[in-house]
């Protein structure tokens, strides 16, 4: 599901822009942090891969900043109470990752071996 969210926030869809608000809103704050509820579409999508109605919360801190102004390195967590499990509780989930972001929506190209990225996108293998 990380994965799933993680690709929706590079895309211009609006389905992530109430979670790139609180992305965003994390570089911004003088604490770095942001939170609140989650709503609109991301929310759904996010209710619909749990299985619950319980409301969506999201947590967003800034782990580091990077050179390049407008980029950081944020801690996000997605919490939802009332996930039901295969054996029929109800338990609360959280997914939490990590991810470098501009406020363009675009990772920050400090950190990058732009060679090493290149081979990978064009299917080279280690060595060649």
């Amino acid at each position: 599901m990380a994965l799933a969210v993680l690709g929706l926030l590079g895309t211009r869809d609006v389905l992530a822009a109430d979670l790139k608000h609180h992305l965003i809103a994390a570089m911004d704050a003088p604490d770095g942090r942001s939170e609140g509820e989650l709503s609109g579409r991301m929310a759904e999508f996010f209710k619909g891969q749990t299985r619950s109605s319980a409301p969506v919360r999201v947590q967003v801190r800034t782990l580091r900043k990077f050179a390049t102004a407008g980029c950081a390195r944020l801690e996000a967590t997605l919490i939802q109470d009332e996930v039901p499990t295969k054996d029929g509780k109800r338990v609360p989930l959280a997914v939490r990752y990590e991810l470098n972001l501009c406020r363009d929506g675009q990772p920050p190209s400090e950190g990058i071996d732009l060679d090493a990225a290149s081979r990978v996108l064009s299917g080279e293998t280690p060595g060649q």
